[in-house]
């Protein structure tokens, strides 16, 4: 029996014409950076705890209290860092600045003091794809790298 659901793209990649190629994605999503509204935000830094991670990611808690978020994970022989639930991460946070109560809140509930850190306004026109992505979109984004990363001293040197 034939299924209604679920036949493209078949297994050698084939697909009808008429729906868009990569390409014209591409193409679409860049012209909605250039041409989308921006919104003004700010962007404080937080680290984050292992244990408290899932939380502060999830998209409702995020919809919920108007954030969206930049993470990176340190590895955990980084000097901010630790193994297993002391393993950390190191996270941007942006929210419009009418949000900021709430985001407080609901980062204090997890344990995480945002207001400690210093706010900056995000540049509209930064360079920063992940920011522009964040400025243009209308709901709340969360780029979380995919790479280990490394905190250190100023001057100091990578452990390999």
């Amino acid at each position: 029996m034939w299924a209604t659901q679920g036949i493209y793209p078949t297994a050698d990649g084939w697909c009808p014409p008429a729906w868009p190629t990569n390409e014209d994605v591409l193409r679409l999503e860049e012209e909605h950076l250039v041409l989308g509204p921006k919104r003004s935000l700010v962007r404080r830094t937080a680290i984050v705890k292992k244990r408290n991670i899932d939380a502060v990611v999830s998209p409702d808690y995020m919809a919920r209290h108007r954030y969206s978020l930049q993470v990176w994970p340190l590895r955990e022989s980084s000097r901010l860092s630790g193994r297993g639930d002391n393993r950390s991460y190191v996270c941007w946070v942006y929210y419009e600045p009418q949000d900021e109560q709430v985001v407080f809140r609901a980062w204090n509930s997890v344990d995480v003091q945002l207001r400690d850190s210093e706010r900056e306004v995000v540049d509209p026109d930064t360079a920063i794809k992940n920011e522009q992505v964040t400025l243009r979109s209308k709901e709340q984004v969360c780029h979380f790298s995919i790479y280990e990363w490394d905190a250190l001293k100023e001057g100091e040197e990578p452990r390999p």
